[in-house]
């Protein structure tokens, strides 16, 4: 039991340096035209079909996408709130007060995880998990941030925008808890990223936002974003996270997806680390490690 949930500690560690690799996908994109929205979009929709075709040749047939209705359910509710609509939040808080204002709402979300599975899973809201959670929300928006908070501005509506980003994008481990983690992982992500595309293809209207034809090299990230950080980030952390006890741990573990990024940043597009950045970094490491850390013999941690 405990190698599983180490095993299941690492996976949901895979699947966020996978998730990592979006933004290099995403300005690759808007690079060739392509607009935020039609990003988001064609993201979830490729990823989409990518795990069709997995699922077609895994399963030699139709065999692997036979799903429970509990499993469904659980599925439907990933892909309409934590896929569609975070992912529209989340533009419009970007639009509303600007990519900084955007990560700080965005990198709140392990406080709304750790209130709710204490409230629906009876999770011990330990020492250790508070001091945890508050490092790696600092971590992370220091990490986005690189500690420059000048253009940071917000309307009434960009804070209802804000504040319902990061609670969807928390109810990503909620919801898949639900049901999804009982089905296998090709499948419930499959279904999951089904979902959010069918309900952002209707609310987006993709169609209207590519400012170019399609050409080899946008077929190619196109192919790349849906197999990397969709396809197989979803893939990984939904095998991660059936072998986790504890949901709370979830959104700290998948944050080294911010560290990923700055190094992709550094190493892609030549962005200078900074030392607020390189401060963000670490502190995400750190809050890891704090999250994972073992009470000593004889020792009682206190809980809330």
């Amino acid at each position: 039991m405990k190698n599983e949930q180490n095993k299941g500690y690492l996976m949901v560690l895979a699947a966020g340096s996978l998730w990592g690799t979006i933004g290099l996908f995403a300005t690759l994109l808007s690079d060739y035209g392509v607009d935020a929205g039609s990003v988001a979009f064609f993201r979830i929709f490729s990823a989409t079909i990518m795990l069709a075709l997995i699922l077609l040749v895994k399963g030699k047939g139709t065999s692997l996408f036979h799903i429970s209705r509990r499993g469904l359910f659980s599925c439907m509710l990933v892909g309409f709130i934590s896929q569609a609509f975070y992912n529209i939040c989340y533009m419009n808080t970007i639009e509303q007060g600007g990519m900084a204002t955007a990560a700080v709402f965005l990198y709140t979300s392990p406080v709304y995880v750790a209130v709710i599975s204490r409230l629906l899973f009876h999770e011990p809201l330990t020492s250790n998990k508070i001091i945890a959670i508050i490092i790696n929300i600092g971590g992370c928006i220091l990490t986005v941030t690189g500690g420059d908070f000048s253009d940071m501005r917000i309307s009434g509506f960009g804070i209802i925008m804000g504040i319902l980003s990061g609670l969807t994008y928390a109810l990503l481990p909620i919801l898949s808890r639900t049901g999804a983690d009982e089905e296998d992982p090709f499948t419930a992500a499959f279904y999951g990223q089904s979902f959010g595309a069918l309900l952002l293809f209707f609310l987006i209207r993709p169609w209207n936002g590519i400012g170019t034809a399609f050409t080899l090299p946008i077929l190619l990230v196109f192919i790349g974003f849906g197999i990397v950080p969709s396809a197989m980030g979803y893939i990984v952390y939904y095998g991660g996270i059936s072998k986790i006890t504890e949901t709370s741990r979830i959104p700290v573990l998948a944050s080294v997806e911010t560290v990923v990024a700055a190094i992709i940043g550094l190493v892609v597009f030549g962005q200078n680390l900074g030392l607020a950045k390189i401060t963000g970094i670490a502190l995400v490491l750190a809050s890891i490690a704090v999250m994972n850390m073992k009470k000593k013999e004889g020792s009682s941690e206190r809980t809330l």
